[in-house]
C-alpha cells in the first residue's frame, strides 16, 4: 500500500529537483514508480545517492553541467 492506499503502480520517468549546499540541480529522466491514482512517486534509493553523488561533483567543478539555466525565485509573502 501506497502514501494514498492505491496498490496500482506503474513505471515513469520523471524530472527530480535537488538542493545542496544552496544549489538547485534538476535531472531529468529519472526513473521511478508512480503511483496510477495520485501521482505520488517513489525512487530507489541508488537513483538518489547518485544523483547525490553527482551534484557534488558539479559543486566541486570536477563535473561540468550539460546545460545551465536561469531560474527566477520569489518570496510566498511577495506574490
Amino acid at each position: 500500500m501506497q502514501f494514498c492506499g492505491n496498490i496500482h503502480l506503474s513505471p515513469a520517468r520523471t524530472r527530480y529537483f535537488h538542493q545542496q549546499a544552496g544549489d538547485l540541480l534538476i535531472v531529468d529522466d529519472v526513473p521511478c514508480i508512480q503511483c496510477d491514482y495520485c501521482g505520488e512517486q517513489y525512487f530507489e534509493a541508488g537513483a538518489l545517492k547518485k544523483i547525490e553523488a553527482d551534484h557534488a561533483a558539479l559543486l566541486t567543478s570536477r563535473k561540468q553541467p550539460k546545460r545551465v539555466i536561469q531560474v527566477s525565485v520569489e518570496d510566498f509573502m511577495s506574490l
